[in-house]
């Protein structure tokens, strides 16, 4: 930016690019919950509405937005009755995560309620709620050989004490 040019007030109106302006307001919330081998984590954002100058000299809504994420997942390895059964289970993670539960968008209008085409909610977010399921496989050397490798670093005086 030059010394001809404005200043940007990204609170007031202008914006760096498509997505809206800067909000005034932002929540980020976390919470999770782990216990032998199973776990929990919820996710929320929120960020207030904001008004957009365009060049046109129109203005633009964009409507408060908030999403929540949720994953569960558990560890076969940490639960002692499966690990014992299987031992190739260690290092072992199943995955199971739903991010945007409730599909939400951000909504734009201009000054007479119109949505401008390329401000459609399937645009300015085309994911929306998604889920995915994933399998994590670590591999890791076994209880015996680690402890043997301790047992002959420390016959030859190299392990740490």
């Amino acid at each position: 930016i030059g010394p001809d040019q404005p200043e940007l007030d990204y609170l007031h109106g202008d914006a760096p690019g498509s997505g809206g302006g800067t909000p005034k307001h932002q929540v980020e919330a976390q919470l999770g919950y782990f216990n032998n081998g199973l776990g929990a984590r919820l996710g929320a954002n929120w960020q207030s509405a904001t008004d957009v100058d365009t060049l046109t000299g129109d203005n633009l809504h964009f409507s408060s937005v908030g999403t929540f994420d949720l994953r569960l997942f558990a560890n076969p390895g940490d639960i002692p009755e499966i690990a014992v059964k299987h031992p190739w289970l260690r290092g072992t993670q199943f995955r199971l995560e739903f991010n945007n539960v409730f599909n939400s968008r951000p909504k734009v209008h201009d000054a007479t309620g119109a949505v401008p085409l390329s401000y459609q909610p399937d645009l300015l977010n085309p994911l929306g709620r998604t889920i995915m399921i994933s399998f994590r496989k670590l591999f890791l050397p076994s209880f015996a050989t680690i402890r043997r490798e301790f047992q002959r670093d420390r016959e030859q005086g190299t392990a740490p004490r």
